[in-house]
């Protein structure tokens, strides 16, 4: 191989790595602290389909929350009119989610790989949230599709694309951690047991989180940026291959 196959090879090779880890969504990690919602509630629905460049069908509060890469919204459902409520505290804004969706519904906005490190978790008992039996919980479901539009047919629980599964007791406050079968996921689902849809019971509860941690999936390469010394040497190489064979015919002549 000649020296500027060689040279070609190295910066091709160089130019593919950093279009390859430009692409994936969610590389670092990110804090989500849901200041910046825009709208009192969000009816996008981010298990389904979404629009081309990756946002929820609907506009506005139609659509889903986007920010730092995710799509945030709730899932299909029966009724159309599920939403999930900015929650605006004493010093702070949280997501909101009680019995009129079927729960908190996360993905890539690429519909790439990520991993859920942790979130701040708020369910006390209360009249709004009063469940202390042995059944009242949450489920935190992981899964390897981004998309996942038969939600509400299901149990809640079981689902042939799930690799994840945490629960958490209602009455829950504080920081919670996710296990290591979070690390790899490629959307999650936050929902009351039982309920994966909106209660036709009159159930209450009443979630809220706050400062979602999402990171790089496990198996996924962090990001290799690319200098510009780096260019700048392809450059010098390059130039001195095209002198050489200036060189060379200068000789030959």
């Amino acid at each position: 191989m000649t020296l500027s196959k060689t040279i070609a090879g190295f910066m091709f090779s160089t130019l593919s790595l950093a279009a390859s880890t430009a692409s994936a969504a969610i590389v670092d990690d990110v804090t989500i602290d849901f200041e910046d919602m825009t709208f009192a509630a969000y009816y996008g629905k981010a298990n389904i389909a979404p629009e081309a460049d990756g946002t929820c069908a609907g506009a506005g509060s139609a659509g889903c929350y986007l920010t730092a890469g995710a799509a945030i919204g709730t899932v299909s459902n029966p009724d159309p009119n599920a939403h999930l409520h900015r929650y605006d505290g004493d010093d702070s804004t949280l997501l909101q989610y009680h019995p009129d969706s079927p729960g908190i519904y996360v993905r890539a906005q690429d519909s790439t790989s990520f991993s859920l490190k942790s979130l701040e978790f708020y369910a006390p008992i209360k009249n709004a949230n009063p469940g202390t039996g042995p059944d009242d919980l949450w489920e935190i479901i992981g899964f390897n599709t981004a998309l996942n539009p038969d939600l509400s047919s299901g149990d809640g629980t079981n689902y042939d694309s799930a690799v994840a599964y945490q629960t958490v007791a209602n009455g829950f406050e504080g920081v919670l951690n996710l296990d290591s079968s979070f690390a790899d996921i490629d959307a999650f689902w936050i929902h009351y047991k039982g309920y994966p849809i909106v209660p036709q019971d009159g159930k209450r509860f009443d979630l809220r989180i706050d400062n979602l941690v999402l990171g790089a999936a496990a198996a996924t390469p962090a990001p290799v940026p690319v200098p510009a010394a780096v260019w700048l040497f392809g450059t010098g190489l390059m130039g001195l291959v095209s002198l050489g064979r200036k060189k060379a015919r200068s000789v030959a002549a």
